[in-house]
Order: C-alpha cells, then sequence, then structure tokens
C-alpha cells in the first residue's frame, strides 16, 4: 500500500519552475493566497520545498525569516508598512485639523445676519457698555456645554443697535459742540451753544472723555480772558467773564479763583485812587489840613485797605521826614521851641521816627549856646521890668495943689497893685501859650519872686523844660515845693488852673510821685470846667492811652474844644491828625 504523501511532498511536486515571488511567500505563511496574485498569475502546477535553500534572496528589506517572524500588534499589524513619509504627512494633517476644531476661548460664533441668526460682535471692537461686556462674558462662561439661544442672540443684537444708536446720538452731539466752539457760541444762545452740547453728551454717556475736555476747554478759555481783562484794567469783562464760568460751574476752582483775582484787583484799584489824591494832596503842600483832604488822612485811609501798602507807609514816611526837616532848620536858626513843637508832631505822625533823638540831641547840644546871649537880653528885660514896676509902685510926684496930693489909702493902694498883677500874670501866661517864652518869662519872674503860685508854677515849669532859662531841675523843683501847698489848696476849691497845673505835676513826676489816674482826675476836672490847657493835656492822654484807654476819637473831641479857645498846642495836634479845628 503505497504511503499517503505529506504536505510537503505535495509541495514538491508543485514547484514551479521559477522561484515565487515575495507576495506569494507571505500568502502561503499567513495561510491566504494574494488574490491579485491569483488573477494575475495562473495556478502552479507543482510545490517547492520550503526547506530548500533559495537560489538567492530577493527580499527587500531584509531575509524572508524577518518578515516570517515580525511579531504583530492587532490593528496596528495592517499599517506596519506604511513608510515613514506617509507617517509624518499623516501627523501634520491631524495638527491642521485638531487646531480647526479646537475650542476658542472668548471668541462669539459669527453668523451671517438674516434668516432668524445675529452676529455676535468681538469683545475688541464691540460698542457695548461695560456691564454689556460683562453679561455677555457671564453667559458665555455659565454653561460650556449649551449653545447660544436664539432669544440671547436677538436681546444682544437689540442692545447692539441700541449701543450704535446711542453713539451715533453722542458723535452727532460732539460734533455739533465742535462747530459752536469753532463759532464762539460757548454759552448762548440758549438752546444752541456748547456748553449744553457737551452737558447732553454726559447725560447719554457721563464718563465722556471728549465731552469733559471740551467744558475743561471753554472754562479755561474764560478764565483766560476774565485775566487778561483785569490785567488791563476792564472790570466790565473779566466781570463778564465771572458770570459764564457761574452759569457753566460756580463751584468750580477757575470760578474761585477768578472771583478772588476781581476782588484783590477792585481792592487794589481803590487803593490806587487814594493814593493818587494822597499824592496831588502832598504836591500841593496839603500835609496835615484841610481834614479828610489832607495827604496824612488818605495815606492812612489806604493803609486801612492795605496794611502793608508799600507806597502808602512811604507816603508817610515823607510826611514825617518833612517835620523832621523843619524841627532840624528851626534848630539851625535858634528857634527852639519852634523845633520841639515840630518833633510833637512827628511823634503823633510816626512815634517810633529814628531822627526823633538825634533832632533832641542836636537842641540839646546848640540851646547852650544860644542861652548866654539870652541870659544877657533876659538880664536887661528884668532891669527893665524893675524900672516898670518901681514907676507903677511909686506914689504920684507932690504937687503945690494939695488938691491933687494922693489920697489912696493903703487898702486901695494893695487893691491896685493885685490888679497890676492880675495884669501882668494874664499877659505872661498868654506869651507862655504863644510860646513867647522870653515875653513870658520878663513878665512872670517879678510875680513868682513876690511869691504868686501861679507865677511860681509857671517859672518854675519853665525851668524844667528849658523854656526862656537854661534847663534846671534843681530850680524847678524848688519853686514848685513853694508853690505846692497854694496850688493844692486853689485845686481843692475848684480853681480849674489850679487842678491843671496839679495834674501837670502828677503827669511829669515833678515833686510830687508819678500818677497818670491822678493826672487824668486833675486835668478832666479842670477841662470839664472849660479850662484849655487843661483840656489840650487831657486829649494828650487819651492820645497816648495814659492813665485812660487809648482813644483817638476822645482826644480830638478834647482838642477840638481847646483849639476853639485858642490854644495853639491843640491845634497843632488836630493838624497833625488830619481833623479840623
Amino acid at each position: 500500500m503505497a504511503s499517503k504523501p505529506t504536505s510537503s511532498d505535495k509541495l514538491s511536486q508543485n514547484k514551479p519552475t521559477t522561484a515565487p515571488s515575495r507576495s506569494e511567500i507571505e500568502g502561503a505563511l499567513s495561510g491566504r493566497t494574494s488574490k491579485s496574485t491569483a488573477k494575475a498569475r495562473p495556478a502552479p502546477d507543482s510545490t517547492f520545498d520550503l526547506n530548500a535553500p533559495p537560489r538567492r534572496q530577493q527580499v527587500i528589506g531584509g531575509k524572508l525569516t524577518g518578515v516570517a517572524n515580525r511579531t504583530k500588534f492587532g490593528i496596528f499589524s495592517r499599517y506596519s508598512d506604511i513608510s515613514i513619509t506617509n507617517w509624518v504627512a499623516l501627523l501634520i494633517i491631524v495638527l491642521i485639523l485638531a487646531a480647526f476644531f479646537w475650542p476658542q476661548e472668548n471668541k462669539p460664533t459669527q453668523e451671517v445676519m438674516g434668516a432668524g441668526v445675529t452676529i455676535a460682535p468681538q469683545l475688541g471692537e464691540t460698542d457695548l457698555s461695560e456691564d454689556e461686556q460683562n453679561d455677555f462674558l457671564d453667559n458665555e462662561a455659565g454653561d460650556s456645554s449649551l449653545s447660544f439661544s436664539r432669544d440671547n442672540d436677538l436681546q444682544r443684537a437689540g442692545n447692539y443697535r441700541q449701543q450704535e444708536a446711542l453713539d451715533l446720538e453722542i458723535r452727532s452731539l460732539l460734533d455739533k459742540a465742535k462747530d459752536e466752539v469753532k463759532n464762539g457760541k460757548y454759552t448762548q444762545p440758549i438752546g444752541g451753544n456748547a456748553i449744553e452740547s457737551y452737558r447732553a453728551v454726559l447725560a447719554l454717556s457721563p464718563k465722556n472723555v471728549a465731552a469733559k475736555q471740551g467744558i475743561s476747554f471753554i472754562i479755561g478759555r474764560f478764565l483766560t480772558s476774565g485775566y487778561r481783562a483785569l490785567e488791563q484794567n476792564n472790570r466790565t469783562v473779566a466781570e463778564n467773564a465771572l458770570n459764564k464760568l457761574s452759569i457753566i460751574n460756580r463751584d468750580s476752582d477757575e470760578y474761585l479763583e477768578l472771583e478772588s483775582a476781581l476782588a484783590i484787583w477792585a481792592l487794589e484799584r481803590r487803593v490806587l485812587i487814594i493814593l493818587d489824591n494822597a499824592q496831588a494832596s502832598f504836591d500841593k503842600q496839603a500835609l496835615l489840613l484841610p481834614a479828610k483832604g489832607n495827604a496824612l488822612y488818605f495815606y492812612r485811609q489806604a493803609l486801612k485797605l492795605d496794611e502793608g501798602n508799600k507806597t502808602a507807609l512811604a507816603g508817610v514816611q515823607k510826611i514825617a521826614d518833612y517835620y523832621i526837616q523843619q524841627a532840624n532848620d528851626a534848630v539851625l536858626d535858634g528857634q527852639f521851641e519852634a523845633a520841639s513843637a515840630h518833633l510833637t508832631t512827628v511823634s503823633i505822625i510816626d512815634p517810633s521816627h529814628t531822627s526823633i533823638p538825634l533832632i533832641e540831641a542836636m537842641v540839646a547840644r546848640a540851646k547852650p549856646l544860644a542861652e548866654k546871649a539870652l541870659a544877657d537880653q533876659q538880664r536887661q528885660i528884668e532891669e527893665q521890668n524893675r524900672l516898670r514896676l518901681n514907676t507903677f509902685n511909686q506914689p504920684p510926684p507932690a504937687t503945690n495943689n494939695s488938691s491933687e496930693n494922693d489920697t489912696r489909702t493903703p487898702q486901695s493902694q494893695k487893691s491896685e497893685q493885685e490888679d497890676f498883677d492880675k495884669q501882668y500874670l494874664k499877659q505872661g501866661l498868654e506869651a507862655y501859650y504863644k510860646g513867647e517864652y522870653d515875653t513870658a518869662a520878663a513878665l512872670l519872674q517879678p510875680l513868682a519872686d513876690k511869691g504868686i503860685a501861679r507865677a511860681q508854677f509857671r517859672i518854675a515849669y519853665m525851668h524844667f523844660l528849658g523854656r526862656g532859662f537854661k534847663r534846671d531841675r534843681t530850680i524847678a523843683d524848688g519853686m514848685i515845693r513853694a508853690a505846692l501847698p497854694a496850688i493844692q489848696r486853689f485845686a481843692n476849691d475848684q480853681r480849674p488852673w489850679a487842678q491843671s497845673d496839679l495834674g501837670s505835676l502828677y503827669e511829669d513826676g515833678l515833686v510830687l510821685p508819678r500818677n497818670f489816674t491822678d493826672a487824668v482826675y486833675w486835668y478832666r476836672s479842670a477841662a470839664e470846667q472849660g479850662y484849655p490847657g487843661a483840656q489840650t493835656n487831657l486829649g494828650i492822654m487819651y492820645a497816648r492811652g495814659r492813665g485812660v484807654t487809648t482813644s483817638r476819637r476822645t482826644a480830638i473831641l478834647w482838642f477840638q474844644r481847646a483849639a476853639k479857645q485858642g490854644d495853639s498846642v491843640a491845634q497843632r495836634n488836630l493838624e497833625a491828625m488830619g481833623v479840623a479845628n
């Protein structure tokens, strides 16, 4: 019995005359035959031995054993023979598709307008308000799994159209405002000016920068116009600019600034007018008179409005310097009393004037040189007065006619002498108050020698002040002590002259201790009785604030009362204070 042929025998019997192809080998190994090969080639009529070595290797990429023994990984085994180039191309295509279909953050879908769909605007290009943009972003981030609904799209489209209409209106108002600014229609006419247009814009869009800048520009124009008008002294234009600023915004810094500048300008103009009047009065030498029309008055009025005004301060200084010069000239001419009077005037105008002590020192140096000559003249005058008194005291010469003999009794002679003394006292006091100290000394000295208290007091003060005599405090004290008991008695008896003299002693501290309160008391007692000297002294106490509160008004009142009675010191004080007598 013949053995059954094996598969290898069958293959060897069907061995082809030529070498099989690679696909045939692979198909045989995998248990399947390539359809393309089957169709292309006829079936072999013999088998071949797989164990027989091939005539030559014709497999690209390695031995057949490398293909037959390759590890297979399921589905990927089908694509294991794809080349590297194809893999790279496939990877690029995948990346492009991934980039195209990758979800875009914050990028709304754009659709064609119409057919019931809307276009969602880009955030960077939208005219939606900030709140609407935030709502849009909130909707986007709310639920990523949901797409836009038709209702939301329609609402956003409506908002967009509203915003677009609003922007169109704002642009129209801004263009209108620009034309109105160009034509100078800042606040007028009503209903057609730039301010109204800009305010309409801010009503629609409170944060609109262009409208705010436009209003600021107009405010700046009015502020500049107001300042320029003030520089040109044009008050009308400046006030008009201020009025325009009040229409725009009365609480703005620019309005307050121009209002303050206008007030300062008005004050300065008023001061300038007063200073012009002062200079005109000064040029006319109307330094102290007439009242309320002299240079000193105008300068002081200017200082009331502008305390530190340099021109006014310099004007007061010029007036004080004028009287300092007058005092200096009087010293050079030997008119020491006139120099003292001018210094008194200066002390009222400018108490701190630096030249006052200098003139006083000049008087102190020059006066002794003139006193020697004055002493000689004084002795001559005294001799003449003694001769005069002797003549009055001598009885009339005897005559042969007995009817003409002197029949005066001692009592009548004493009365007659008292009348003479009163006459001399009156003339001496009048000369003293007129500043004629030499005549006063000649008339009063004989009466002082006779023990008349009033004459003793006045001569003592002339020694104390150096008026008509050399300044000598010792002589003055001695004469005052001799006259004091009589003065005090007469003062208590309501004699105004004695009350005034007693007030002087308390004021100057001469013999009596200085006491301004007591001085005011005695001055007032005499002044109220109409005594001019006491009225003048009381006015000085009020002017200087000695024993009373300083009161210019009260001082002027007493000076005026004394001046009406001819008191020259009171008249000079009123002139220095710029007040009419």
